[in-house]
């Protein structure tokens, strides 16, 4: 039997998986910068980075050594002890992360991560409703998963924690208000303006928000709000006393082509949400937040794993490979390569829309482009089998389920994002054409 087919029986078998989809699992026996292999030596161009967690890159040297440097030392350690390791990590993404926060809380993955900072927000404000955002992901289960603004990831497993309203989420393209920006004045931000004076006509709350968490970007969909509205969700918040969470796991560490999300805006949120990126490929996370609210902060307890020594020393090393190289900078210049190569397709008339923040983003694809009618299932799925035969590892989602997710390592290399482009404007011609 050849090995990929052996190993996928295997996982058939023997794993449960969150969801069946055509075109996956792939086997990958190894991965080295933007490239990933299978048992049979088949390379692919891993448009997901490993759910977007290896910004650096597969397989780099320097975490590598990092890693087994640590592993000779002392692996785990209860919260009660420390490392040197998991010092130097704290102190390293303490220096780089926005304004005043210093203080971090480490977790063990982006959901607790969020619940973490949730728990603190609600702590700190001593209120217990929160509004999150239409299409928003903040994680499955607990007050992220009530956070979440995406019925897929909550169906069947409800009653959901009780507390959490949703607003429009800023998708240009498709305005909740059939409005247009500029013109549009930011309806979409003052709506959670209007929920929480009483006046909101998607939510109704209680009388008692303490919080406001959003992603700086969606990654689900590759939703991009237009310049200024993070300013105003700011200000929104400053205005009423609300305590602003930022989501940056996804968009944190340089891939959106600034260090962070939040930087394209200056803005600095009250908490911040860290994963992915931060453990260099490894599962970790972090809550961060300024002195004067993690001195009254009292869990009572702490993640088994959080701070994990082998964990801090894969996210130390690619932290420095990340600084060192700006890797951010090469984000935004793929980025606009990417975007540029996508709207210039022989097939662009099925493009809806190519947006891109450095390295994050989606193609939203249409059947016609002056009704934007999404493409369909049928479409998509056929789309990804013919990206994947050609290379291509990949993901779809989106408000419409028509949003395919490109989002490479950050160190991907200008040759590769025309292959991407290549094989895309292939697979569609072969679908839809």
């Amino acid at each position: 039997m050849p090995r990929n087919q052996e190993i996928l029986s295997l996982d058939a078998t023997y794993v449960v998986r969150a969801w069946s989809s055509v075109a996956e699992p792939t086997p990958i026996a190894e991965g080295s910068g933007a490239i990933l292999r299978d048992y049979d030596g088949k390379e692919y161009i891993d448009c997901n980075s490993g759910m977007y967690c290896m910004n650096i890159g597969h397989s780099h040297p320097e975490v590598i050594e990092a890693v087994q440097r640590q592993v000779a030392r002392v692996m785990q350690v209860s919260n009660h002890q420390t490392t040197e390791v998991t010092a130097r990590h704290a102190e390293l993404v303490a220096s780089i992360a926005p304004g005043d926060l210093r203080k971090l809380y480490f977790t063990t993955g982006g959901t607790e991560t969020n619940n973490v900072a949730l728990k603190l927000a609600r702590a700190t404000s001593g209120k217990h409703e929160i509004i999150a955002l239409r299409n928003a992901y903040h994680g499955l289960h607990g007050p992220a998963l009530a956070a979440t603004g995406s019925t897929s990831y909550k169906k069947a497993f409800g009653p959901l924690e009780p507390g959490t309203l949703h607003a429009p989420h800023a998708y240009c393209y498709r305005c909740p208000f059939g409005l247009a920006y500029p013109a549009c004045d930011l309806r979409c931000a003052q709506e959670i303006d209007n929920i929480v004076k009483g006046d909101g006509i998607s939510a109704v709350a209680e009388g008692d928000i303490g919080t406001v968490i959003v992603e700086p970007f969606q990654g689900r969909g590759g939703i991009l709000p237009p310049p200024g509205w993070l300013t105003r969700v700011r200000e929104i918040c400053d205005q009423h006393g609300l305590l602003l969470v930022l989501d940056e796991i996804m968009t944190g560490f340089g891939r959106t082509g600034e260090l962070w999300g939040c930087n394209h805006d200056g803005v600095v949120p009250d908490i911040l949400s860290v994963s992915k990126g931060f453990g260099g490929g490894i599962p970790a996370g972090a809550v961060l937040t300024r002195a004067s609210i993690a001195d009254r902060f009292n869990t009572g307890a702490a993640p088994t794993y959080g701070g994990n020594a082998i964990a801090c020393a894969a996210g130390y090393a690619a932290t420095q490979v990340l600084l060192r190289e700006k890797l951010w900078e090469n984000a935004a210049a793929m980025g606009r390569r990417l975007t540029d190569g996508l709207n210039a397709m022989a097939c662009n008339r099925y493009v809806g829309e190519a947006r891109f923040k450095g390295l994050l983003g989606g193609l939203e694809l249409v059947r016609d482009r002056a009704t934007k009618e999404p493409m369909g299932k049928d479409e998509m799925v056929r789309i990804k089998e013919g990206l994947l035969r050609r290379g291509i590892i990949i993901t779809y989602s989106g408000p419409k389920g028509n949003v395919f997710r490109i989002q490479p390592v950050l160190s991907i290399t200008p040759d590769l994002i025309d292959k991407i482009v290549a094989a895309f404007d292939a697979a569609i011609v072969e679908v839809v054409s």
